[in-house]
């Protein structure tokens, strides 16, 4: 933190940029989690039959979104 002091007045001035780009990749993250747990209930909710046209079992559903 850098304090500058002109006669009366005292400024302080820190950088924001480090906290704004934790903040982004916190958002970052938390917006691809929420995508994909939709993605993943959606596939849930499909049945085997509409699964296997899309080339999926039900047991790959996990790895494919999650890429485990």
């Amino acid at each position: 933190m850098t304090t500058t002091t002109y006669g009366h007045n005292a400024t302080t001035k820190t950088s924001s940029r480090p906290v704004s780009s934790f903040l982004g990749r916190i958002a970052n993250r938390v917006g691809d989690y929420v995508a994909r747990s939709r993605i993943e209930r959606q596939l849930e909710q499909l049945d085997d039959r509409l699964l296997l046209d899309i080339g999926m079992k039900r047991s790959d559903i996990r790895r494919m979104v999650w890429g485990n």
